[in-house]
């Protein structure tokens, strides 16, 4: 029996050469198309646990075995608990049930193991071999997976690590794939193509166009270009305006080393661009009218703003894009200040912002401050070292909401602004006028007065001072230092404070619940709205608390209200999105009780993708904000 005995034991070792951490595999599913998901990891298989497990995770573990898609992303063990602590001599199967389907060549060498054993089962009869494991224990591999879908493998998404988690096996994760696989194979060499063609160019022989490029009317340099290439790309077409041999191109001084990578460019329609040099890079596409590269190097412009906290950069850019007429590059610069319009108040950059960017940046309501006394203080404070004329700081205090500043507030700006002296009688002016917005019911304000209170100047910007907004954390382990809200299998939601461990049959998401005024007039002070926020990674979470969702909009932020009905008042109510707690990427609207949580970063998903791009991949906090205002219809929308 020895030579069996020993057949067997090389079977055991084979079956996990060629394996690499990070294959998986479908197991027990009946067919090649379904199964558990196991994952390989340091020589042994494992399961996966089904906390947020959802369509997105499935789909990677389909792509990566060669499926189009998943169709179900199963949970509690649907295929069985798992059975893979130690690899094992595989089984002949019949024809009608496939192998589990393995990643890389671990399918094929496993098939070929499969065969040997059923051409050898009718010679040799195995001996027993001792079960590694019994049903439902062996090591879970992960949990809390969270893909953004483009992942080769649930080892490169975010999870809480190899071989850690709190779950059992009746949690194990399972899918079920779309069974036609990729109906058509192809051969693309097409990247070959672009490298030949820049080649052609590098090469500077065979030429029948000459491109001089010159710094302040002298030469600098001189390239020669195929004018049959060039004429086959659209966004070189404007290199020249005449037809002729000879182009002569006008470039910065600092720009003359990049003009070599963009004439590159129109043969083989790809360049690198490093964030020093995407300004240069802009400024050629922007003068020779390369349409997509000056697109994608505004896109750049996008993941640039974020990184000078002295706010030094998006001024600075926002006068180059006027200098240049670039609208979008304009439109990005002031988003991106208005979202982060606080932290720009706080700079070094404050006192000397322009006058006319303060003029564009203060009648919006998107400006996320703490409050409209922020921003009255601000250009208090920016007075101070900008050379601005009277006329111009009444202008930019004329933009100052009034109304939304509480009739304390306003009592005490005599007492702590420099500003309210210099320009005493508008200062008079506006508070009178913001104390009938506090004191006189809108219907009477709209009569007598002739006001239109849906107005801006009646309307609060986004304010994150705790009387109007309140976060969560997208974070299991930040999470636990948060208000959690378990959701018990058994039984109803019960609210635990600083809960550390939860029990194993529940499922905790950040929540949180706070108050606000019902409408910032005066009027309105002591009756109180109360809110419930979570954020819903999950279709299971989004049943748990009420709210329907699909699973290509997962993960987004609830937001229930109860008490406080008037049918005079309405909400726009917004979620921020923070990046690493140092800027806000993007705000979006709360649709009815949900708003959208964008992609972090640009991943070719369904989703849409954030504003400003976040280099964490993920963002680790959001912010929602409640926005209250009149309706003079008095329709009741809410």
């Amino acid at each position: 029996m020895a030579p069996p005995r020993l057949f067997w034991v090389w079977l055991l070792v084979a079956g996990t050469q060629g394996m690499n951490d990070g294959d998986m595999r479908l197991a027990d599913g009946g067919a090649t198309n379904q199964g558990r998901v196991e994952i390989f990891y340091r020589g042994q298989w494992g399961t996966v646990c089904d906390n947020l497990w959802d369509l997105t995770d499935a789909s990677v573990v389909c792509r990566a075995l060669g499926f189009e898609n998943a169709t179900q992303a199963l949970g509690r063990a649907a295929f069985g608990q798992g059975r893979a602590c130690c690899p094992r001599p595989p089984k002949p199967r019949p024809t009608a049930q496939p192998a589990p389907r393995r990643t890389r060549t671990a399918g094929a060498r496993n098939k070929g193991l499969s065969l040997a054993v059923g051409l050898l089962g009718a010679v040799i009869t195995p001996p027993a071999l001792p079960s590694a494991v019994s049903t439902g224990s062996g090591p879970i591999m992960l949990d809390e997976v969270q893909c953004m879908g483009t992942e080769a493998s649930l080892a490169d998404c975010k999870s809480l690590g190899w071989l850690k988690s709190n779950c059992r096996h009746e949690r194990d994760a399972g899918v079920v794939c779309t069974n036609e696989t990729r109906s058509t194979h192809t051969l693309d060499l097409s990247r070959e193509l672009s490298e030949v063609l820049g080649q052609i160019f590098d090469s500077q022989q065979g030429c029948d166009l000459s491109i001089s490029v010159s710094v302040q009317g002298e030469d600098a340099l001189g390239f020669c270009g195929h004018t049959i290439i060039l004429t086959a790309n659209l966004e070189a077409q404007a290199l020249w305006k005449e037809p002729g041999s000879n182009v002569t191109m006008s470039v910065d001084a600092e720009c003359v080393p990049m003009v070599r990578d963009f004439l590159r460019y129109f043969y083989s329609r790809r360049i690198d661009i490093a964030l020093s040099s995407v300004k240069c890079f802009h400024k050629l596409a922007s003068a020779y009218g390369a349409k997509q590269l000056q697109g994608y190097c505004a896109s750049l412009f996008a993941i640039l703003l974020p990184q000078d906290p002295s706010f030094q950069t998006p001024l600075d850019l926002y006068a180059y894009a006027l200098a240049t007429g670039d609208t979008l590059l304009e439109k990005l610069c002031l988003q991106f200040l208005a979202w982060n319009f606080e932290a720009l108040t706080q700079a070094e950059a404050w006192p000397s912002v322009p006058t006319d960017v303060l003029q564009l940046l203060l009648p919006r309501s998107d400006l996320v401050v703490p409050s409209e006394l922020a921003v009255l203080k601000a250009v208090d404070t920016w007075s101070w070292g900008e050379r601005a004329s009277h006329e111009e700081v009444e202008g930019l205090v004329e933009k100052v909401r009034f109304p939304m500043m509480l009739p304390e507030e306003l009592f005490e700006l005599q007492f702590n602004l420099t500003l309210y002296w210099s320009h005493k009688a508008l200062f008079q002016r506006k508070t009178l006028q913001a104390l009938e917005f506090h004191t006189v019911p809108f219907q009477l304000l709209a009569r007598y007065k002739g006001l239109n209170l849906t107005e801006d100047a009646y309307k609060p910007r986004i304010y994150t001072s705790p009387t109007w907004s309140a976060s969560v954390t997208d974070s299991s382990w930040s999470a636990r230092k948060s208000q959690l809200v378990y959701q018990s299998r058994q039984g109803p939601l019960v609210k635990y404070s600083n809960y550390f461990q939860a029990p194993s049959d529940y499922r905790y998401y950040p929540y949180q619940s706070f108050q606000t005024p019902q409408h910032p007039s005066f009027l309105f002070q002591d009756k109180r709205v109360s809110w419930s926020l979570v954020y819903l990674p999950t279709i299971q979470s989004c049943w748990n608390y009420g709210f329907s969702c699909s699973s290509d909009e997962l993960p987004i932020l609830g937001l229930t209200k109860s008490g406080g009905s008037d049918r005079s008042i309405a909400y726009e109510n917004k979620a921020l999105m923070l990046c690493e707690g140092l800027f806000v990427a993007d705000a979006t609207d709360f649709e009815g009780r949900k708003a959208a949580i964008p992609s972090a970063l640009d991943t070719n998903s369904s989703k849409s993708t954030s504003f400003f791009p976040c280099p964490a991949g993920h963002f680790n906090s959001f912010r929602t904000v409640i926005r209250p205002f009149y309706l003079t219809n008095s329709s009741g929308v809410d």
